[in-house]
């Protein structure tokens, strides 16, 4: 049974030096808003939304908040069973970022509504609110909104975080600010957490042990996509992809790609027909990682000027400069190098390369995913490594050894497998504080 958050008077207190503090950097945040404008769809620029002036006309449902991309991906099928669940329910996805705002929209298309999530201001945060009148509120991983909390405390609102994670790191900050985090946490109905590091970090930082259940990671629970197959076929047919070798770079940060063009020099000496996917992790930077490629005198094709035949020629690199083709790309891998780990980013999710029985590396820097990348490497499917110079040695150690980079794919896929199941754990714990009538 959940022990109910319980008011304090000087909660109000520090809650109110938060929004001054936020009060203070709001001209920054318009500023920043003036100057880097969101026209998602091309037409109407949405950043209203980020103040709680969300227009169109919504029904009550489920909110379901991700920060971005890999957040939407990690909750679409926690998504999908809630739309079996509650089919009465309008579920709204609600993301931080442009490109978690296009992944939503690539992931779920009209099936649910979309909206930016405001600033954690509490006039804006109520105004969201007042628009939205969410029924239940789910909030992915690590996102702790004081305002936010406090308005579903104030509407008696079920709040749950899913896939909840907490490093060691992360606990020292929150606990140098536990007088305004503490509250917030127990205002969740229930944290769901990723690991047994995770749920006991949590306590730590004075949540409740009642109000925490241990889920696993929803990420395992990936699954395959005919419609990535269908762009995975397309993508060879128009490359004109035999048996060559394919290296993936997948979610790239800026210097990844300068690595990984370096380690696939070194392949093309005895791999003189390898192929280069970089699939860079944000849109704004398509341009400019395909003139980075175009420099190095190989022949570059970019997937936007690719048409429905096929090319001629098969490109030495090809830069996917398009939303929703990571994991079409991964199904062609050969091997794949997963990024935001050489940039200092935590790493990206690993388990989309790992789907597809492709043998994975990465750099040091994991820490957003460190579960998932500890079952890999303990496996035997992902090598996580120091230095760069280290990403051609291991290519050219799967692309030398068929059987030994299979066997490592192999390993990869079945620790998905053995680790399924965080879905409809979550969904048990949701049902446990969120009651639902038809008609209610």
């Amino acid at each position: 049974m959940n022990i109910p958050y319980t008011y304090h008077w000087y909660h109000f207190i520090w809650r109110w030096c938060y929004n001054l503090v936020l009060i203070l950097l709001l001209p920054l945040a318009i500023l920043k808003l003036i100057l880097k404008p969101d026209k998602t769809k091309g037409q109407r620029n949405r950043n209203r939304e980020r103040f709680g002036l969300i227009g169109k006309p919504t029904k009550q449902g489920i909110l379901v908040h991700c920060v971005s991309v890999g957040e939407v991906n990690a909750a679409k099928n926690i998504v999908l069973r809630l739309q079996q669940l509650y089919p009465e329910l309008t579920i709204t996805i609600s993301t931080t970022s442009s490109t978690g705002a296009k992944q939503a929209r690539a992931v779920f298309s009209d099936s649910v509504q979309h909206v930016y999530l405001s600033i954690d201001i509490p006039v804006c945060m109520w105004l969201f609110f007042h628009k939205l009148r969410p029924k239940l509120v789910l909030v992915t991983e690590v996102e702790i909104w004081p305002n936010m909390l406090h308005q579903c405390f104030r509407r008696a609102i079920p709040a749950v975080l899913i896939n909840g994670r907490m490093t060691n790191e992360s606990v020292k900050n929150y606990q140098h600010l536990a007088f305004l985090f503490r509250p917030s946490l127990r205002k969740f109905s229930r944290i769901c957490t990723q690991g047994q590091q995770d749920f006991d970090n949590f306590l730590r930082l004075g949540v409740y042990k009642p109000n925490l259940t241990l889920t696993n990671n929803m990420k395992f629970d990936l699954e395959l996509d005919i419609q990535d197959d269908t762009k995975a076929a397309a993508l060879k047919q128009q490359l004109v992809l035999n048996e060559q070798a394919v290296f993936v770079a997948g979610s790239t940060h800026e210097q990844e790609e300068t690595i990984c063009l370096d380690a696939f020099k070194k392949l093309r000496k005895t791999h003189c027909n390898a192929v280069l996917i970089i699939v860079p992790r944000h849109p704004h930077r398509f341009e400019k990682v395909a003139q980075l490629c175009q420099a190095t005198g190989y022949l570059v094709a970019k997937l936007s000027a690719l048409n429905d035949k096929p090319l001629q020629i098969t490109p030495d690199i090809l830069v996917v400069d398009a939303m929703g083709m990571l994991k079409a790309c991964y199904k062609l891998a050969s091997c794949a190098f997963v990024g935001g780990s050489f940039a200092p980013k935590g790493g990206h999710n690993a388990l989309e390369p790992a789907l597809y029985a492709v043998p994975t590396m990465m750099g040091p820097s994991i820490f957003n995913n460190p579960v998932i990348c500890d079952a890999l490497a303990s496996a035997g499917g992902l090598k996580v490594l120091s230095a760069p110079e280290q990403i051609a040695d291991t290519a050219l150690e799967w692309l030398n050894n068929v059987d030994v980079a299979k066997r490592a794919g192999a390993a990869n896929k079945q620790v998905i497998e053995q680790n399924r199941g965080a879905i409809e754990q979550t969904l048990e714990a949701i049902g446990e504080v969120f009651e639902y009538k038809k008609g209610a």
